[in-house]
């Protein structure tokens, strides 16, 4: 192959000789560039429109959530009072004449009828068109009246709910002239809207910078303003009922009582990003998918067909150990050439790697299974010997410790035969371990008449842990067996339990029943069985529980599932 044939077989090299005749025009890039630009600046115009229309509002916003703090202060103390009416108006003219931003206070009763207010007169609400809704659905209000009958001008009414448990009691009522809510702080140096006006959940206007009239020809053609409070602040472009084409940005000004509406001319300084019409797209995109085609077509042929190609075989490969076998063509860059002989270099050593190493993993089990095989049989040789110490000693209390001894060394003796019979060495079932003790124990077998129940959750656990509970699960089931009995006229039970707890802990209960008449169990005494448990159970890192009760008795023990450790365990 020549130096030149080389150089085309190269797959840089055909990429970039087609996506450069693809790509002489730039004509995406500058789409590209100018929908970024315009995506950017509409973002921003929007975020710039909300945020001046929530500035322009913060007076109304103030002014009203001040007033339903003072209503909440109110309803706090108003229950001393709504029973004596006279009391109760005394109450609420001195807090009127402390306070020069209300016009009224008062307690409207579910009646509708106030006798409670700083009105000089008793009034009637219930005919009210509002004040059914304001009853069926007791929640915050914030409202208009142009001519309250409670203070004889044009307030804005704020209604705070007063609740005795779920129980509607009424409404505290604070009412604040129109004048005082109406762009209550200076905005001179922000730019300002054409309009603005505050609105509550019912699309009922509160107040407005303008005049009501001119306010209800600004407002958007065709929309709700109820509508309007049931969405999130957005800006949108709409005709007003004037046939003029406006901005509009909506905010909360109070969430879910009252909102703001701003109208912003159509070409002032910041809507004018809302308006940019975007640019023609025809020609730059005509461009950009055919470069896709060529690129796609290049890549497609040079590159992903052989790629799949790849990707097959090395998945042959991993589920079934073959090599594959590749057909080299003139179409393939001299990189996937490469790449696939690195590929079967590659697998082949795996394969020979994978063979030794399973050679030594099964000699390392075999080993392993034979150390757990001479150590089941040592501790088997050295319970034969105790055996025969018993049989020889004469005191009953000798021949009782060297039983309970040998019975430890049996129980380790059967761990080490379930370690030798098991397939995994590095992990063991401990309910297949529990369970295995749980039907070798002499103590159990020693009495038929026992109902033994077992409920144990599969659960893998290392063997640095495997022994300390397994001599836990020994010990515990030869002391429920010393002490085990039944209530008259029942069956002596016994309970072993495993299952999974929170965090990667386990629980394990054990349990036997019991009589009354019977000896009593002593986990406070220093009897050897005792002390094992608790040292078999520190081991564990675990904490032991006691079930004590007249009819039961029972250790739970929970410990976490340790991860495995290369330190020594201290048994």
């Amino acid at each position: 192959m020549t130096q030149s044939g080389v150089w085309h077989s190269r797959l840089p090299a055909r990429v970039l000789l087609f996506l450069t005749l693809a790509l002489a025009p730039l004509g995406i890039i500058g789409f590209k560039q100018n929908a970024t630009l315009f995506n950017t600046a509409e973002s921003r115009a929007e975020l710039s429109l909300l945020a001046l229309t929530d500035a322009a509002a913060s007076g109304e916003r103030k002014i009203i959530e001040r007033t339903f703090g003072a209503a909440e202060a109110i309803s706090t103390v108003i229950d001393l009072f709504i029973d004596n009416p006279l009391a109760c108006r005394a109450f609420l003219a001195r807090y009127l004449n402390a306070s020069d931003q209300f016009a009224f206070v008062g307690f409207l009763p579910p009646s509708g009828v106030v006798d409670c207010s700083t009105a000089a007169r008793p009034l009637d609400f219930s005919e009210y068109p509002s004040f059914e809704d304001a009853i069926a659905n007791p929640r915050p209000l914030v409202e208009v009246n142009r001519a309250a009958p409670g203070s004889g001008r044009s307030v804005v009414i704020v209604n705070h709910p007063l609740f005795d448990d779920d129980t509607l009691k009424g409404f505290v009522s604070i009412s604040v002239p129109v004048n005082k809510v109406e762009r209550a702080e200076d905005i001179s140096s922000l730019e300002a809207p054409l309009a603005l006006a505050t609105f509550n959940d019912r699309g009922q206007l509160l107040t407005s910078d303008v005049s009501t009239d001119e306010m209800l020809e600004k407002v958007p053609a065709g929309v709700d303003l109820r509508d309007l409070a049931k969405t999130e602040a957005h800006t949108f472009i709409a005709t007003s009922v004037t046939g003029n084409k406006h901005v509009y940005a909506v905010v909360p000004a109070v969430p879910g009582v009252v909102y703001a509406l701003a109208v912003w001319p159509e070409d002032g300084p910041v809507t004018s990003a809302l308006q940019t019409p975007r640019f023609s797209v025809a020609l730059p995109l005509m461009m950009w998918l055919a470069s896709l085609f060529v690129a796609w077509f290049v890549i497609d042929r040079l590159v992903m067909r052989r790629i799949s190609g790849l990707s097959s075989a090395m998945q042959s490969f991993a589920q079934n150990r073959r090599l594959p076998a590749f057909k080299t063509g003139r179409a393939m860059s001299a990189e996937l050439n490469v790449l696939e002989d690195t590929f079967q270099s590659m697998a082949s050593d795996l394969l020979h790697d994978e063979a030794e190493q399973e050679g030594r993993l099964r000699e390392k089990s075999i080993l392993l299974k034979e150390v757990h095989h001479r150590v089941k049989n040592n501790l088997q040789i050295i319970s034969s010997i105790m055996n025969m110490q018993i049989r020889k000693a004469t005191a009953p209390e000798t021949k009782h410790a060297l039983s309970r001894v040998q019975d430890r060394i049996m129980g380790l003796s059967g761990i080490h035969r379930i370690l030798y019979q098991t397939s995994n060495l590095s992990q063991i079932d401990a309910a297949h371990l529990i369970g295995q003790i749980v039907e070798q124990s002499k103590a159990i077998g020693a009495d038929a008449k026992v109902k033994v129940e077992t409920d144990l959750a599969p659960m893998n656990i290392y063997p640095d842990q495997a022994v300390p509970l397994s001599m836990l699960v020994a010990e515990a089931l030869t002391n429920a067996m010393k002490y085990i009995g039944a209530p008259e006229g029942e069956q002596a039970t016994l309970s072993v339990t495993l299952s999974h707890a929170e965090d990667d802990h386990a629980n394990l209960i054990i349990e036997n029943s019991r009589s009354a008449v019977g000896p009593a169990h002593d986990m406070t005494s220093t009897g050897l069985g005792q002390q094992l448990i608790r040292a078999f159970v520190t081991q564990l890192n675990g904490k032991l529980v006691l079930i004590d009760e007249p009819t039961r008795y029972g250790l739970n023990v929970v410990f976490k599932i340790e991860d495995f450790s290369e330190d020594p365990v201290d048994y």
